[in-house]
């Protein structure tokens, strides 16, 4: 169905957005590395804690713009994020610019919750990509929530992928092939930003 369909969409671009190693998934590598994949647990509840209060904060600030012609504003705003998104990513990052950190549980959910919640592009994101994945046909409330649990399930799992990861390689880590992901990833949200920005602006231009 037209749900499904728009859901996967959405799965699939939030998925090659959060992949994308940046400060919060290079903490979580560092980390593994030192301490241990499964003291990453508390990074990876510390960035969907983050990511839920921006949500809803997010969502709480869409639903004053429901009408149509606002709709596709905010979604041309977040499709052009989403190109500035996948054009950082072909800029190499150092691996090791993270340095090193307490290894308390309660140290490590408060670096990866404060890196991401202190971050304004978040919420500036978030207002901007979620728009057009809110979905009429159904309550509000129930699209907002679908979206919500979907980054907080999506955000988690590839967390704690990366700890897996490079707890794995350890210290070896590869940077060249975290860069190469970033460029990869880069470019599928370049061609996704795209793509939305064109249907948002026919769809003006038909009004």
């Amino acid at each position: 169905s037209a749900i499904v369909k728009q859901y996967t969409v959405y799965l699939a671009t939030i998925f090659l957005i959060i992949v994308t190693p940046g400060p919060s998934a290079l903490l979580v590598i560092q980390h593994s590395a030192m301490f241990g994949a499964k003291k990453c647990l508390y990074n990876a509840l510390g960035s969907i804690c983050a990511s839920f209060i921006l949500i809803v904060i997010s969502l709480a600030g869409i639903a004053f713009f429901l009408n149509d012609i606002w709709m596709n504003v905010l979604s041309i705003l977040g499709a052009i994020l989403l190109i500035y998104v996948g054009v950082s990513g072909f800029k190499n990052i150092e691996i090791n610019s993270v340095g090193s950190y307490e290894h308390t549980s309660f140290a490590l959910f408060k670096e990866s919750f404060f890196t991401g919640i202190s971050n304004p592009k978040d919420i500036i994101f978030f207002i901007t990509l979620l728009p057009q994945f809110i979905n009429q046909s159904v309550s509000y409330f129930v699209s907002a929530t679908s979206l919500t649990v979907g980054w907080v399930i999506v955000d988690f799992s590839i967390m704690m992928g990366y700890a897996i990861i490079a707890n794995i390689i350890a210290k070896k880590m590869n940077q060249s092939a975290i860069n190469k992901v970033r460029k990869a990833s880069g470019f599928l949200i370049i061609i996704l930003g795209l793509t939305l920005f064109i249907k948002n602006i026919n769809y003006l231009i038909g009004l």
